[in-house]
């Protein structure tokens, strides 16, 4: 009788078939451990200072003080220059000069703004370096209302951005001043109350 010859183990098969295996229990354990799980995020709304469009409805039936202090307390939702400068239209000569600036300026209250303070910085964009700046002051915006204004020419600059710095309105009793924000006591605005800083009596 012949005797039965014992098969080598193929060390190839071996290695194969526990790579295989290795590779299913990554794939096992980086789908149960590592996958991204739904979480819910739960917002501070006393401190966040995100708002939506529902938040900033006025009630129609709110008083005219209501009304104000709403408008004072959100003042940048209602009173701005288009968001990213869209609408800031201007023209740069090939050495450098800004001219025919048109700077537009949105009222959404439903009062009349006596004056509006912009601040123009000048600017090289490719360090963001302030090269000069201009006060421009804005008279007499109606409510509910879009304006574009001229701004100053300046020999100096390549861009232009334009931030609002001062706000004055009789009937919304609002008087906001960049300046005073600035100031160690600026919380409390010019009315001393941090609930209300830019009520002006």
């Amino acid at each position: 009788m012949k005797k039965k010859v014992k098969k080598k183990s193929n060390p190839f098969l071996i290695l194969t078939t526990l790579l295989i295996v290795v590779f299913i229990a990554v794939f096992v354990i980086k789908l149960l451990y590592f996958t991204a799980k739904e979480t819910e995020v739960v917002l501070n709304m006393q401190k966040t200072t995100l708002r939506t469009k529902e938040t900033l409805v006025i009630s129609p039936t709110a008083s005219s003080t209501e009304k104000s202090f709403e408008y004072r307390k959100n003042w940048k939702e209602y009173i701005s220059i288009p968001p990213l400068h869209k609408e800031v239209q201007f023209m740069v000569s090939p050495d450098g000069k800004i001219s025919s600036l048109t700077i537009p300026v949105i009222n959404k209250t439903e009062y009349m703004l006596e004056s509006i303070t912009i601040k123009i910085h000048y600017i090289n964009p490719s360090n963001r370096n302030s090269i000069d700046t201009r006060l421009f002051v804005i008279n007499n915006i109606a409510p509910n209302n879009k304006v574009s204004f001229k701004g100053p020419d300046n020999n100096k600059g390549v861009s232009v951005l334009c931030e609002i710095i001062k706000v004055r309105s009789t009937k919304m009793e609002f008087c906001y001043d960049e300046e005073i924000l600035k100031d160690t006591q600026g919380s409390a605005g010019i009315s001393g109350n941090p609930n209300d800083p830019w009520h002006c009596q």
